[in-house]
């Protein structure tokens, strides 16, 4: 996790006056607002947030930061929490309450930062994914998905854990990732699957934190 200096120096930088600003559904996500909270309060700068699950609103309100629909704006500003990310800025983001939220931000968003512990941006992603499924049918699902690598429904002690949207979790360890827009494809013309953890060119920035702060870009942007 970034430390509390890290977080204001990014948020210093890319969070503008009336920002409109979004997250990942993953927890880490919710700790991070609430540090754009606190120097939304001590910089006086405002904004206003699409909250992507029902914690997030409610942490939003509890924080006093404005909350809006995405169906209402255009979110100026999203970042996430993520797992790993390739040399082409495909990434990979397990944490997540929904990955079909989680995709919407990132479509959406006019700016995309990734944030990842700098080890994790690699050549070749090699972590596993998860998907979103719908209940119906799960066994069916279980099956096609086995001939990917190995899969397994996430669990919360002796029930499926559900998605913000009602939908299940498989987590999938896969054989190789060999082209991630092939993988993305494959396991999504699978009937009941509605969304995987495969990010594939949403990214503007990467932040790789760890020994150092690194930023990446595809933007063009002298400031980095």
């Amino acid at each position: 996790m970034l430390t509390d200096e890290r977080i204001e120096a990014l948020l210093e930088k890319y969070v503008k006056q009336d920002s409109v600003v979004s997250f990942g559904t993953g927890p880490t996500n919710e700790d991070f607002l609430k540090k754009l909270a606190l120097y939304s309060t001590n910089s006086g700068v405002r904004i206003k947030v699409v909250p992507t699950s029902h914690s997030m609103a409610l942490l939003a309100n509890q924080l006093k930061i404005p909350v809006v629909s995405l169906d209402e704006v255009d979110i100026d500003l999203a970042f996430d929490f993520v797992d790993q990310v390739d040399e082409d800025f495909n990434y990979i983001s397990n944490e997540t309450t929904s990955l079909i939220r989680d995709k919407m931000i990132a479509l959406d968003a006019e700016e995309m930062l990734v944030i990842c512990d700098e080890k994790e941006f690699v050549k070749k992603l090699d972590w596993p994914i998860s998907a979103e499924v719908s209940s119906f049918a799960i066994n069916k699902t279980i099956a096609q998905l086995m001939n990917l690598g190995e899969v397994k429904l996430r669990m919360d002690k002796d029930k499926p854990v559900l998605s913000e949207t009602g939908h299940y979790f498989i987590d999938i360890n896969l054989d190789e990732v060999y082209d991630t827009d092939d993988i993305d494809f494959q396991v999504k013309k699978i009937p009941g699957v509605l969304e995987t953890s495969l990010f594939n060119g949403f990214a503007d920035r990467v932040i790789l934190h760890g020994t150092q702060l690194l930023v990446k870009s595809r933007l063009n942007n002298p400031e980095d």
